[in-house]
């Protein structure tokens, strides 16, 4: 519930994150800061929580803009329609232009992510779409980089905060 504090010329919201969601995606989201709470014109937030083991579906945002910042875990993303893997450790922030094809891959089997997205759709993911032709290619694309995660072949990589932004 947002209750409103008037403050002379201003108004503060003051909310409290919604409950935990399954979004069509098949990721954990729990939406922060939307246009139900205030007038927001163009900037949304909430956070995402990956269980270990666990990859989202392949999909885009229809017309958002994303950024992702990783709090804790190791992640990748697959992005574009060949699903490239790109690596992310704490501390890593990743751009997503709209439109583009992607997948979250937490690439532990036993530890959860947590991730803070911002995206460009006031009511915070309310244009995802799913792309049902990628799931098998986003399979093997998983498979190929977990074995390499649990061989110690992406320590490198995650050792070091990243800035990746990936556009068309």
């Amino acid at each position: 519930m947002t209750q409103l504090m008037p403050h002379n010329d201003i108004q503060i919201a003051v909310g409290k994150f919604g409950e935990a969601v399954i979004g069509p995606q098949r990721q954990q989201l729990t939406v922060a800061v939307h246009s139900g709470m205030a007038p927001i014109r163009t900037l949304s937030s909430g956070t995402v929580r990956m269980a270990g083991g666990h990859h989202a579906l392949p999909h885009i945002h229809a017309e958002s803009e994303i950024q992702v910042y990783v709090v804790r875990g190791r992640i990748a993303s697959l992005v574009g329609p060949d699903l490239t893997p790109l690596l992310h450790g704490p501390g890593s922030l990743l751009y997503i232009a709209p439109g583009l094809e992607h997948v979250g891959v937490n690439l532990d089997p036993y530890e959860p992510a947590d991730l803070v997205e911002f995206c460009t759709d006031p009511a915070f993911n309310a244009d995802v779409i799913r792309i049902d032709g990628l799931d098998a290619l986003a399979e093997t694309r998983v498979t190929d980089l977990r074995r390499e995660y649990l061989l110690g072949r992406c320590d490198e990589q995650l050792a070091t905060p990243s800035v990746h932004a990936v556009t068309r």
